[in-house]
């Protein structure tokens, strides 16, 4: 928790000086959701029970953190708000490439057969 000003003071740094970070982020996620979709529909290994879990856990913390900082000052609640919950989905994507990467799809007998 005592890092928690310094985490606040970098997101609204990235922001006073329209970075392009944020924007990069967004792409990466969304680009990290699309092919996680299609890596689940070809039968790729889905999010356990307990990642979905931990999942909504750190979510439900940083809603009461912005929450609190909204009882706090408005203005920063509403400038933090959406770099928390923009990395927060990034670093959920992060977790499931490392899934893919781990646990990758099984490659079809027909290309096996044409390298063999």
């Amino acid at each position: 928790m005592a890092h928690l000003p310094g985490l606040l003071a970098f997101v609204l740094q990235s922001q006073s000086y329209q970075s392009p970070i944020p924007l990069i982020v967004l792409v990466l996620t969304i680009i990290g959701a699309v092919v996680d979709y299609k890596y689940k529909k070809a039968g790729g290994q889905r999010p356990s029970k307990s990642d979905r879990i931990f999942m909504l856990v750190v979510t439900l913390f940083v809603i009461g953190l912005i929450a609190s900082l909204y009882t706090v000052n408005v203005a920063i609640a509403g400038m933090a708000a959406v770099p928390l919950m923009l990395f927060l989905l990034f670093a959920w994507e992060v977790g499931r490439w490392r899934m893919r990467r781990k646990y990758p799809l099984p490659k079809p007998e027909a290309d096996i057969a044409k390298t063999g």
